[in-house]
């Protein structure tokens, strides 16, 4: 089995993302776009938590990241977060197997750029350095897309890869979900999601894949999403929370 590589995803994200800028973007002012400043400028403020639990491995961790635009395609992003891992590892541990029953825990400092070539697609790329119980380098990405987004169910694909020095494992999700009903207090969204890990400590590759759900408050600006499903941590479950303020300036 061919041992994964956390290049190759991005390299795939970062392909997609410069066809769909040419082909969308307007030529004429691209180039100049880029470096201008945005006006209003925003600032934004993410808090986030999320808990996953298996037969296998159980983790929760929460924090905050901050984002402020520079211009209309770019901005800088930088995130804090605290991990606890109560048992095994998983498709995003950055820990190597032990025998050890009590908690881990430990942090993460990240910062990095986040690419808007054209409304509704994004590409965030993060690099940064753990502390406590897991104490190297991590890099991970991020790329969401809309899909048709101006029909009744627009669709968004999303996924991510990261790659733990600690452990040497590389991991990727990638989610596909459609806009199930949408009011103007809320958005509903339904579809599937999978993970798929492997090499260092995990040796060869695993997988997991379940239906998800996920829901938009609008006033609140609140995301709520559910994951179930059956993989290589056996049958599990997952849940996450984010909530966003933003400051125009």
């Amino acid at each position: 089995m061919p041992k994964l590589r956390a290049s190759r995803p991005a390299s795939l994200a970062i392909a997609i993302l410069a066809i769909a800028f040419l082909c969308e973007a307007p030529p004429s002012n691209a180039a100049t776009d880029f470096f201008d400043l945005a006006n209003p400028q925003r600032l934004s403020l993410t808090l986030f938590a999320s808990g996953y639990g298996s037969e296998k491995y159980g983790t929760t961790h929460g924090g905050f990241q901050l984002e402020q635009t520079l211009t209309r395609y770019l901005s800088i992003a930088a995130s804090v977060s605290a991990y606890q891992v109560y048992q095994g590892t998983g498709f995003d541990s950055p820990l190597a197997p032990a025998s050890r029953s009590a908690t881990r825990n430990f942090g993460r400092f990240e910062g990095g750029l986040d690419f808007t070539p054209i409304e509704g697609t994004s590409l965030l790329v993060m690099g940064g350095h753990d502390v406590g119980d897991s104490h190297a380098p991590v890099i991970d990405s991020q790329f969401s897309s809309w899909l048709i987004p101006h029909s009744l169910h627009p669709l968004n694909v999303s996924f991510t890869a990261a790659h733990y020095y600690n452990n040497g494992v590389t991991s990727g999700t990638l989610d596909f979900r459609g806009v199930l009903l949408s009011t103007g207090s809320f958005i509903l969204l339904g579809g599937a999601g999978s993970a798929i890990w492997g090499g260092g400590s995990a040796a060869n590759a695993k997988a997991q894949a379940g239906p998800d759900l996920g829901i938009f408050v609008r006033d609140l600006h609140l995301r709520i999403n559910f994951q179930g499903g059956y993989g290589s941590s056996r049958t599990y479950g997952l849940v996450s929370f984010s909530r966003t303020f933003a400051w125009d300036e």
